[in-house]
C-alpha cells in the first residue's frame, strides 16, 4: 500500500505500509485526555464510530490487563472487541492488542489482531497532541481493515472525544 496523507477536521491520517497513524491536537491538558481514554466511564462515551453507542465498557488498566468493550450500531447489531494491555506510562502511552471477540472476551477471526501504541504529548496553552499508531503484522490485513473503514472510525471518535474534553472543561 502506498504511503498517503489526508486531513479531515484537524484529524490527519497516514497509511503505510504496515501501519495506520492517527493523529489530533485536542485543546485539554494531558492529564484529562488521559482520564478520557482510561477510564470506562468516558471512554463509553467517545470511543466508537457516530450512530454506535459503547453500552459495556470494562478496563482493568495495567500490564496484562483486559479492556472489553462492546460497540452498538443504531441497528443493534454489536460488535465486541479484546484488548489487552502491554504497557502502561501514565499519562504518556498507552501499547495494547486489539481484535473483535465475543460477549465473554473469546477471540475471533474476523479482523487479525493489531498492535496499537497511543501517545500523548503536552502541547502549548494546555492542549494534548494525540498519536495512534496501529500495525498490522501483514500489509493485506492492514488493506482490510481501512476498507472496512477504520480510519473514518477513529476520525469519528476523535471528534466525540473533543466534545467530551469541552464539555468536562466547562
Amino acid at each position: 500500500m502506498t504511503m498517503g496523507t489526508s486531513s479531515n477536521n484537524s484529524v490527519n491520517t497516514e497509511i503505510g505500509e504496515l501501519d495506520l497513524i492517527i493523529d489530533r491536537i485536542f485543546n485539554a491538558p494531558r492529564e484529562l485526555v488521559w482520564k478520557a481514554v482510561t477510564e470506562p466511564e468516558h471512554v463509553s462515551r467517545w470511543w466508537a464510530p457516530y450512530e454506535y453507542t459503547i453500552p459495556v465498557c470494562k478496563i482493568d488498566l495495567r500490564p496484562g490487563g483486559l479492556w472489553h468493550y462492546c460497540m452498538r450500531s443504531a441497528e443493534g447489531e454489536e460488535h465486541w472487541v479484546r484488548s489487552d494491555y502491554r504497557e502502561i506510562v501514565k499519562p504518556e502511552r498507552l501499547v495494547y492488542t486489539s481484535l473483535f471477540s465475543d460477549a465473554d472476551a473469546v477471540p475471533n477471526d474476523v479482523i487479525p489482531e493489531q498492535l496499537n501504541t497511543m501517545k500523548l504529548f503536552e502541547q502549548e496553552d494546555g492542549k494534548t497532541k494525540m498519536i495512534v499508531q496501529v500495525h498490522f503484522d501483514k500489509a493485506e490485513d492492514l488493506k482490510f481493515t481501512v476498507e472496512a473503514g477504520m480510519a473514518e472510525g477513529m476520525t469519528n471518535a476523535f471528534l466525540k472525544l473533543d466534545l467530551l474534553l469541552a464539555e468536562a472543561q466547562q
